[in-house]
């Protein structure tokens, strides 16, 4: 889901207009239906069975579309299926967070206050310190399991293993990443590995798909190697041919050097 064509409202906060998938435009950042077309309610991203003190407080039916107090000199714009979007936990942040339990957890981390992100989630999308501190968050901390298991920073520590990252972070939409799953998650994941290999190549880092220098908790993203692999073949990821040609490291896993205290 999308929140497209966002405006400020007089009052100062933001609004936008939410929209279905199957009606993005991804090269235009624009939506060809009204989500409320179809919908009494904007029902994603709230998972009733995860409320306080398991993620922020929502349900299914409250957040509508809004009559939005315009600016005076706003001119004739059309707010047809608008919402606020501080009701709204989609996704948003330098590592994307979504999710009512996501804003929780993000909350609790950053300022040890769940209601701050929890009754303002766009402060993720207007504020650089929480833009970034969300995905510093979702690195660091954000588990397997929820509560439990590993990390993607400490997947990556494991000899590189990006597909352990990916498992962590996107394992219930991006893996498995093979063939079986719908052509959107295919599409989805074979963008992710261009880009790892297109960052890589920058930073003279490589990656391993779905191998860890050590077996133990060593996690992996079924299929991602086979896309990785046929990718390359088909031209649609070019930087992962050449991107061997400019490691410097096999991992990010150098110890830092400790300074002792003046």
């Amino acid at each position: 889901f999308h929140c497209v064509d966002p405006i400020t409202g007089s009052d100062g906060r933001v609004y936008c207009k939410p929209c279905k998938e199957e009606h993005y435009n991804s090269e235009t950042k624009t939506c060809a239906q009204n989500y409320f077309a179809s919908e009494e309610s904007y029902k994603s991203y709230c998972d009733v069975t995860r409320q306080v003190p398991q993620g922020c407080g929502c349900d299914n039916e409250s957040v509508i579309q809004v009559n939005v107090p315009l600016p005076v000199d706003a001119g004739n714009i059309d707010t047809t299926g608008y919402i606020a979007a501080s009701d709204a936990y989609f996704t948003r942040g330098a590592l994307l967070i979504s999710w009512n339990y996501d804003y929780y957890g993000a909350s609790m981390s950053m300022t040890g206050d769940a209601n701050f992100l929890c009754d303002n989630p766009d402060m993720v999308a207007t504020n650089p310190q929480y833009a970034w501190g969300v995905g510093i968050y979702k690195w660091m901390e954000k588990m397997t399991f929820g509560t439990t298991g590993s990390t993607a920073h400490k997947q990556v520590l494991k000899g590189g293993n990006f597909g352990g990252t990916v498992q962590v972070l996107y394992g219930d939409l991006e893996c498995p990443s093979n063939n079986w799953a719908s052509s959107i998650h295919v599409d989805m994941v074979q963008d992710r590995v261009a880009q790892i290999c297109k960052s890589g190549a920058a930073l003279g880092v490589f990656l391993e798909m779905d191998k860890c220098d050590t077996p133990r908790d060593c996690l992996k993203c079924e299929g991602l190697k086979e896309i990785y692999d046929s990718c390359q073949k088909d031209g649609s990821c070019p930087d992962c041919a050449t991107w061997t040609e400019f490691v410097r490291s096999s991992a990010p896993s150098v110890t830092p050097i400790r300074i002792e205290i003046p």
